[in-house]
């Protein structure tokens, strides 16, 4: 269970500051959209950020689908022959983020034998 939340927690951080680095490298400089563009792609992660820390189910439940949302996202980066590294660099942080998730709640409801 501790290894798949570490993952868990590992993609999200991953997630924000993979955010933070293809803001950057897609406006070109350092300027005063690239915070609020960063927040604006974030913030839906830093709310669940203390659910997840706190192992509620819910948060994670919560959290599958919002990664859905960042795998469309990574879809559509992808036409962009431009940006195709950051395609792959997101598409795997969102496909671990998931499948870390889907293990962490099987796992957590097998051990502490939660009712679905």
């Amino acid at each position: 269970i501790k290894r798949s939340k570490t993952i868990v927690l590992a993609s999200v951080y991953g997630l924000i500051f993979y955010f933070l680095a293809a803001t950057i490298a897609v406006t070109g400089t350092l300027n005063l959209a690239t915070p609020f563009i960063w927040l604006l792609q974030s913030l839906p992660l830093f709310l669940f950020l203390p659910g997840l820390h706190a192992s509620r189910l819910r948060s994670y439940g919560w959290v599958s689908f919002l990664v859905l949302l960042y795998f469309t996202h990574a879809v559509m980066v992808a036409f962009d022959p431009a940006r195709r590294v950051l395609w792959v660099i997101e598409e795997l942080l969102c496909c671990a983020l998931f499948a870390a998730i889907i293990v962490f709640i099987r796992q957590f409801k097998a051990h502490y034998q939660v009712p679905i």
